[in-house]
């Protein structure tokens, strides 16, 4: 669905996936597929865009549409009765040979796609808006494709966007097979594959990048240095290797993003290189975002290759000299007045990349005075320090992947309990008596004296819109 007119990474496009639940393979598959998919639907029930939407298919005998297309912000309660449909799936099977049902998983998500759209969702048009889908299977990429061709041959793909296609595989070598496959040309359509392991950990993973990656395109920067000798310009793709807790619903407000998403390419401007070593760590806050060398399809080979080894440069200059750059970009604004720069530390890394990350600049700061650490300390302390220390264990590095914060189950409890009732306080407006009955409580009436017994309204004379009340004696 397309959330506004303009540039394609504005849009946000319906999300199809496809599964192979067919025997033998799904019964080795089932329980990591569902628990991996079951925990990334709970992310998505949370962070994902509004009006983004997610259909589901399995493939067996035969094709079935086990989700049609749900919008996934705060559906998780329906999510989850997919998984449970999912899981409900047997193992048991013929395992009899499936004939184009691949393909026919495909066109039908498009034709869903299309009736969505006819039906008038915010003004979508049928060439404005596309569809991403997703296969996975512990087919090989190659009989993925036989299905496909035969299937795909003469049909309308004009509305697919993109095409993925999933090997779960147990051998290790071969996730080194190319994502993009050279003979993509004898096709109707195009696809990227995918190789990952069966398990759990790899399933999720997969599953965090492929829904939570919006659009399908990676965020692009410039890094521009000052003019001298040579002009240096540097395209470098975006990677965020941490989900902003801002956008799950109901976790806390979003932060500014790095980068923007409407499509322009934010350039920063390198001011100056300082040590790497004497930047304080107080003066960074925010979530980091990983820069590599663009793999950009809109630029030539010459100009890929030019452009990864200026990168390349780069990030053996800083490592070998141990320096970071400060550089700044305007935030784009609506107003007339000027527009605020935001400041970026860039920093070298021990692999070919560089992090990125917000840098404080003196209007942010709040200055404290830290005491200094005394030189001496008393053998007491010193002693109960080091004990405890001794009884921890030490890990070679940091592996965020050992450590959970609960946060699926949290957001299991909290995004399907039914919303609270707010009940304003006030003055209570009932009277209970000693039987025990509750009875509503009326207001008194205005005394009236004996000798006024009727009562009329009438209509004021006056050209103001008041009435008045008119008594009248007892004839």
């Amino acid at each position: 669905m397309c959330t506004s007119q303009g540039s394609e990474s504005a849009c946000i496009y319906p999300r199809v996936l496809v599964l192979d639940v067919g025997p033998p393979t799904w019964a080795a598959v089932r329980s990591a597929v569902c628990q991996a998919l079951s925990n990334v639907l709970c992310l998505g029930a949370a962070a994902a865009h509004p009006g983004e939407r997610l259909s589901i298919y399995t493939i067996r005998e035969r094709s079935r549409c086990l989700l049609p297309l749900l919008e996934m912000r705060g559906n998780l309660c329906r999510l989850q009765r997919c998984m449970l449909e999912l899981q409900a799936v047997p193992v048991e099977g013929s395992g009899a040979a499936r004939s184009r049902c691949f393909s026919m998983a495909v066109l039908d998500s498009l034709q869903q796609s299309r009736q969505w759209m006819q039906c008038g969702s915010s003004g979508a048009t049928l060439h404005g808006c596309f569809v991403e889908v997703s296969i996975v299977s512990p087919m090989t990429r190659h009989e993925l494709i036989h299905d496909l061709d035969c299937g795909l041959q003469d049909a309308d793909l004009r509305t697919l966007r993109r095409l993925l296609l999933v090997h779960m595989s147990c051998e290790e070598n071969e996730s080194s097979e190319p994502e993009t496959s050279p003979d993509q040309g004898s096709h109707v359509y195009d696809y990227d594959s995918h190789v990952t392991l069966p398990d759990l950990l790899s399933l999720e993973i997969f599953f965090k990048s492929w829904l939570l990656e919006h659009n399908g395109e990676k965020e692009k920067c410039y890094l521009l240095f000052p003019e001298g000798t040579s002009e240096l310009r540097v395209l470098c793709d975006v990677t965020h290797p941490v989900l902003n807790p801002g956008l799950l619903h109901g976790m806390g407000d979003e932060e500014p993003a790095l980068t923007t998403h409407t499509g322009h390419i934010q350039a920063y401007n390198v001011i100056r290189a300082v040590p790497s070593l004497r930047v304080c760590g107080s003066m960074l806050y925010g979530l980091p975002a990983i820069l590599s060398p663009t793999a950009c399809w809109e630029l030539d080979w010459d100009q890929l290759e030019t452009n990864q080894e200026n990168f390349h440069a780069l990030c053996h200059c800083l490592q070998s000299q141990q320096l970071s750059l400060v550089a700044s970009s305007p935030r784009p604004g609506s107003s007339a007045a000027p527009p605020v720069r935001a400041h970026v530390l860039v920093s070298a890394s021990g692999s070919a990349a560089l992090l990125l990350r917000p840098l404080a600049v003196r209007e942010l700061v709040l200055l404290t005075k830290v005491p200094t650490l005394p030189p001496s300390i008393e053998d007491k302390a010193m002693c109960r320090v080091q004990d405890a220390l001794r009884s921890l264990e030490v890990d070679a590095l940091y592996n965020p992947l050992e450590m959970s914060s609960n946060l699926y189950r949290h957001l299991q409890v909290t995004l399907t309990q039914p919303p609270r009732r707010h009940v304003c306080p006030g003055p209570s407006r009932q009277v209970t008596y000693p039987s025990g009955k509750a009875r509503a409580a009326i207001a008194p009436l205005h005394f009236i004296a004996p000798g006024l017994t009727k009562c009329r309204r009438a209509e004021n004379d006056s050209p103001s819109p008041k009435r008045r009340i008119v008594h009248e004696k007892e004839d």
